[in-house]
């Protein structure tokens, strides 16, 4: 029954499609405190996309190209500090019927070259088991290239963090980029994106935007990824979800973050020696 429902809402999608009717994306009611200002507003047709609710992070997932168009997140400086250890549970998300959702198999063969890349990352949730676990779901990743997975985007990841710490809570966003060709990997054709976005909220309303092309990037200063609200918004064809009054023009400020002091205060809290 639910696969039934799942295709019949398909359909019912690429009718609107058809015939130029708005369909908007809403995120679930549990999920609003994961994305307070609600969901992105395509400017042209919105995918097909199933909203997934998670206890730590809601997703919107591109239901042809079987990765998350958007996903949006709270992070405190307590989540920051979580303690677990990483477990790599990699899973299909299980809210998604088999033949719609990425499965392991479509990411073996490409060690390497592709990982399984985090869109909300583990380390946010290093703070409660289950939530750990559900930020393994597959809908929850996309093929990202290994060394911007394990480089750039993951001193993205943890600047963002030491952020929670000095100018918390925030609410972290972030999606891919499509160009006009996509490459896809493995049976169910999983979309490869061309790059990839992120958007940091402080808890005063301010915003950090970035842009990286999904392709080997050394891991280093972020300031020329640092991009403006508007600059995203035409990449990533839709209009984000922001607070009122936030200047979509400018080019955003790389907030100043003291990585030492963070591991310092990480090592204190987890009682790392």
């Amino acid at each position: 029954m639910m696969k039934q429902v799942y295709l019949a809402g398909l359909v019912v999608l690429a009718w609107l499609s058809m015939f130029g009717e708005p369909w908007a994306a809403e995120i679930p009611d549990a999920c609003q405190t994961q994305a307070p200002w609600g969901a992105p507003q395509w400017t042209g047709t919105e995918p097909p996309v199933t909203a997934l609710c998670h206890r730590a992070y809601v997703a919107l997932h591109d239901d042809v190209k079987l990765v998350p168009d958007f996903v949006s997140w709270s992070l405190t400086a307590e989540h920051a500090l979580g303690c677990l250890p990483r477990k790599d549970s990699f899973a299909p998300d299980p809210d998604l019927p088999p033949g719609h959702r990425a499965e392991l198999a479509d990411y073996k063969g490409h060690a390497g070259v592709y990982d399984r890349g985090h869109m909300a990352p583990n380390s946010d949730f290093e703070w409660d088991a289950q939530v750990q676990r559900e930020s393994f779901y597959l809908s929850n990743m996309s093929p990202q290239a290994s060394h911007l997975n394990q480089w750039e985007w993951e001193r993205l990841e943890e600047v963002t963090r030491a952020w929670a710490l000095t100018r918390g809570p925030l609410v972290v966003m972030d999606g891919p980029i499509w160009g006009a060709t996509v490459e896809t990997i493995g049976t169910d054709q999983v979309g490869v994106p061309a790059a990839y976005w992120k958007v940091i909220v402080d808890g005063s309303g301010q915003v950090a935007l970035f842009i990286m092309q999904n392709e080997a990037t050394a891991k280093g200063d972020l300031t020329p990824y640092a991009v403006s609200v508007a600059q995203v918004e035409t990449a990533a064809g839709f209009t984000l979800p922001l607070p009122a009054g936030v200047d979509r023009t400018a080019v955003s400020v790389v907030w100043p973050a003291d990585m030492e002091a963070f591991q310092e205060r990480k090592r204190a809290t987890c009682q790392i020696r």
